[in-house]
């Protein structure tokens, strides 16, 4: 069964976008072929093949569905207007007729943090979906390893209780431009790194490496199939 992945909060700034192109690298690099949609413009700055789903789209799950049509899976990083269209378009009968029709389920993957707004937007999303997707939790270290907010939260209770798995993402707080080019950590896929200090952080072959253990963990969460690792160029 295949997969649409949907990163469901709307909050900037929790590393929401980070996390979205790491892991469109490691399904790259396991061989599959994930199309990637952008509901905030935010995540082409990382991943220059996601297709901008613009606010006034009137359909935007039709054109998410449908990209099954040419891909492995789906990976959808949602905000803005269009994001909440799509919420709103996903009601749980559509959700059971779409999973029918195109073979696939519904994986959401939040990012925990310490940011209120950031951890009540994962309650609202379990509140509208609870058991009716699978969840995959990405804990943002920028703040440290502990994340007290959310780990006293009811909301992560619930997610345990829904079979969650979490995944760590590495803290980014240290990395900047030049250590990145001075430690040669960088995998710039043709793209000058100069002008890409955004790309060169979500390609840093260091936390690339990092993800790629933490996403093995959950390898049958994120893809129906694998293919040989890609032998791509970066």
């Amino acid at each position: 069964m295949r997969r649409i992945i949907v990163c469901p909060q709307t909050k900037g700034g929790i590393g929401r976008s980070f996390v979205a192109a790491l892991l469109f690298d490691f399904l790259c690099d396991q061989g599959a072929a994930p199309k990637v949609f952008d509901l905030g413009a935010t995540l082409q700055r990382l991943v220059p093949e996601a297709e901008f789903i613009p606010p006034d789209d009137p359909v935007p799950l039709d054109r998410i569905v449908h990209g099954l049509d040419e891909a492995d899976g789906v990976l959808v990083d949602r905000s803005g207007f269009a994001g909440s269209r799509l919420f709103d378009d996903l009601t749980e009968e559509r959700q059971v007729d779409l999973q029918v029709r195109f073979g696939c389920e519904f994986v959401f993957l939040p990012v925990a943090t310490d940011d209120k707004e950031a951890n009540s937007e994962i309650a609202d999303a379990l509140d509208g979906f609870g058991g009716r997707v699978r969840w995959l939790v990405a804990r943002n270290r920028r703040e440290g390893a502990r994340l007290d907010g959310f780990d006293r939260s009811r909301s992560r209770a619930r997610l345990a209780a829904l079979g969650a798995v979490e995944i760590t993402v590495p803290h980014l707080a240290g990395v900047t431009h030049r250590r990145l080019q001075a430690e040669d950590l960088t995998v710039g896929r043709g793209r000058t790194a100069a002008k890409l200090h955004l790309l060169d952080r979500s390609r840093c072959a260091r936390y690339r490496a990092h993800m790629a253990g933490e996403f093995g963990k959950v390898r049958e969460r994120l893809a129906a199939r694998y293919c040989r690792p890609s032998s791509r160029s970066r």
